[in-house]
């Protein structure tokens, strides 16, 4: 397991329509010949990869999970357009599909920053990335019971895919990395949480967002 922070590294680079925080997991049949290679050689190497968010891939979701979630990819571009930080990220599990696709699921690791990223030889995304320093540790406190208790109930949705539904949550940074996955919101809005590095920052931003939701339909009622 990677577990250092500070220090650079060149791995591949997985762009996709959604954000992973650290802890997360992610369930995806991979489609394209290029994440295929890179995948590959991620398990040959005994070496992760990163996730980062791009809005310009194509995606068909399974329908067994919400955003961030079990998808299947087809590119739309070459060249896509990535965000600066990501998410380091080991493969858990691999497997082919009926399809004789390659399915994995990816835990994400820590947070990643893009120094620079390039095209390799497949055409596939490689990148220096920074390793960044954990969040701090902080406990979920009584003042977080709303919060959790919009959480269990986001996980509960069948939506949910099955790989998620048990997530660790005892922690602020946890706390808030799995409400940004599961909530309805706009990836630009989960890549705004994500580059955040304060935990508890993050929820109270959660909480003010929340807010203005329920204030705008209150309105609109």
């Amino acid at each position: 397991m990677m577990n250092v922070h500070n220090s650079d590294i060149e791995i591949g680079l997985l762009p996709v329509p959604l954000v992973l925080f650290p802890g997360g997991k992610l369930k995806m049949t991979v489609a394209s010949a290029q994440d295929q290679d890179l995948l590959g050689r991620s398990l040959k190497d005994a070496v992760g990869v990163g996730l980062v968010l791009s809005e310009h891939q194509i995606w068909v979701n399974d329908g067994s999970t919400g955003d961030a979630a079990s998808a299947e990819e087809t590119r739309a571009q070459s060249h896509p357009e990535i965000a600066s930080v990501g998410t380091y990220c080991e493969i858990l599990d691999f497997d082919q599909n009926a399809k004789g696709q390659l399915e994995v699921v990816l835990t994400a690791r820590q947070k990643l920053k893009i120094l620079d990223a390039y095209e390799d030889v497949s055409g596939g995304l490689r990148a220096e990335c920074r390793l960044l320093e954990p969040e701090p540790s902080i406990p979920v406190g009584p003042e977080d019971e709303l919060l959790v208790g919009i959480l269990e109930d986001l996980l509960a949705h069948p939506g949910v895919a099955r790989e998620a539904r048990q997530p660790r949550y005892e922690h602020a940074a946890e706390l808030g990395g799995r409400l940004v996955e599961l909530l309805p919101i706009k990836n630009a809005m989960r890549q705004r949480f994500l580059e955040l590095s304060d935990p508890l920052a993050r929820l109270t931003r959660i909480e003010r967002m929340l807010d203005e939701i329920q204030k705008e339909k209150g309105t609109g009622e």
